[in-house]
């Protein structure tokens, strides 16, 4: 699932999200402030596993993409966890780079992570493939782009990331509306299948403010 797009201007960080999902995989209609590990959170419900597929805390603003670097070959029946809850439990850690070290990511689907932290400014693309975890630090890069590898081809993807190199002055709502315009549609691979919603989050050094614009 997804499309993600991380744009740094100066004092503004603006992460934008569409989930790629199944139209009859239930979620909440409205963002929700909970609480994990004694960590406030706020973002939309997967109210099948109660996860969720991007928040934002005190700590981190953080999203998830089904798939590693490449596409997976296969994917097993069960496993022992949600995606949407991994990637909660980034709440646990004082650090990604204790995520990094200290999660159990045994019998747990491949994905990708975006994850940044406020405190620090670093943001990185956490790769997992069943069986290793990769990292790429993406802190000095201005604008950062990732497609789920399940769903989109590699040509797809350099294309996309394409679109987003040559739109690199775009304000929040602007970017928003490119997110639009690249919308999964339903038939465009499955009936069964298109972007359910698309999220942002905005933060700087005086607010943080997330939208959530559900699509099915």
């Amino acid at each position: 699932m997804c499309i993600i797009s991380f744009y740094r201007n100066e004092d503004e960080f603006v992460l934008t999200h569409n989930r790629d999902e199944e139209i009859n995989r239930s979620s909440s209609k409205e963002i929700v402030e909970q609480k994990r590990f004694d960590k406030t959170y706020f973002s939309p419900v997967d109210e099948r596993a109660n996860g969720t597929w991007i928040f934002y805390s005190e700590q981190y603003v953080a999203c998830i993409l089904n798939g590693g670097i490449e596409k997976p070959t296969h994917f097993k029946e069960k496993y022992r966890e949600s995606r949407g809850i991994i990637l909660l439990d980034l709440l646990k850690y004082n650090s990604v780079n204790e995520f990094i070290n200290s999660e159990n990511l045994s019998e747990i689907a491949p994905f990708t992570i975006f994850v940044f932290e406020r405190t620090t400014k670093n943001a990185y693309l956490l790769f997992w493939n069943e069986n290793k975890l990769s990292v790429k630090d993406v802190s000095q890069e201005k604008i950062v782009t990732w497609c789920s590898s399940t769903l989109y081809s590699p040509e797809r993807r350099n294309e996309i990331d394409e679109i987003f190199s040559q739109n690199s002055e775009l304000n929040s709502e602007e970017i928003l509306e490119l997110h639009d315009d690249m919308k999964m549609k339903k038939g465009d691979l499955y009936d069964f299948l298109a972007t359910t919603s698309i999220s942002q989050i905005v933060m700087n050094s005086l607010r943080i403010e997330m939208k959530y614009c559900q699509l099915f």
